[in-house]
């Protein structure tokens, strides 16, 4: 049972939500009354609405990309028609990009996050258990300061680890403007601490994980950091251990 539920469906198995571990770890004390639970776009939306209504959420919030919107949309069209009082959100690049959304998913969500959550969310959340009504569809994200998010690493469960893709990022952002790409949407580029984040990765590996995939829109931005990080892999190097 849980009053939250962060979910989304994933392209396949092997891949792991980390915009979703993101939102859990930043929701302060209503972590506990929250849920991660994936599903994959093979899956039935039926299946999916089921496990979903069975834990019983007042909130569901939906991590839309370009691989799951169809599946997604199929899934909140049977949710909203057997649940209508569970209050859908949806997030994610698929809604980010100002007027241009999803339709008719848009037009199904109670309320749209655009641009970056871990505030947003949990202000919208907390709003909702202090008994406040949220007027507002659609919410701006708040690009909060990177050294004030609770990093995510720590909910990626042992399963995950033994069998997923397990996502890291070392930056936020993207100083380019390639007019072909999203990420030139970002107005900055900004990185973790690199002693924080290597830690997170030697907490990682000493779980046993062993496939990592960086998400950063450029890597190199900085070469010190760049070569910090790839030595740090290097001094763990074995035949398997998988770095993207």
């Amino acid at each position: 049972m849980a009053d939250i539920v962060l979910t989304t469906l994933n392209a396949r198995y092997i891949h792991t939500a980390f915009a979703l571990r993101y939102l859990y770890a930043n929701l302060e004390d209503l972590r506990e009354r929250a849920e991660i639970v994936e599903f994959t776009i093979g899956q039935r939306p039926a299946d999916i609405v089921e496990q979903l209504l069975g834990r019983n959420p007042a909130i569901i919030g939906f991590s839309v990309y370009i691989w799951n919107v169809a599946e997604t949309t199929r899934v909140v069209a049977m949710l909203k028609q057997v649940a209508p009082r569970c209050i859908v959100v949806l997030g994610g690049p698929e809604v980010s990009q100002g007027e241009d959304l999803p339709q008719p998913l848009a037009a199904m969500a109670d309320h749209i996050v655009q641009g970056p959550g871990e505030l947003s969310f949990r202000r919208l959340c907390r709003a909702w258990s202090q008994g406040e009504e949220i007027a507002t569809k659609r919410l701006a994200g708040e690009a909060a300061p990177l050294e004030m998010l609770r990093l995510p690493y720590r909910y990626y469960t042992d399963a995950d680890i033994a069998n997923r893709m397990i996502y890291v990022e070392a930056s936020r952002g993207c100083p380019y403007k390639c007019e072909f790409c999203l990420s030139s949407l970002d107005k900055t580029a900004r990185a973790f601490s690199l002693d924080r984040f290597l830690e997170e990765m030697d907490a990682l590996y000493r779980r046993g994980a062993r496939n990592f995939k960086f998400i950063d829109r450029t890597f190199n931005l900085k070469i010190s950091t760049s070569v910090a990080i790839m030595e740090f892999f290097l001094a763990r190097m074995d035949d398997a251990l998988y770095l993207h």
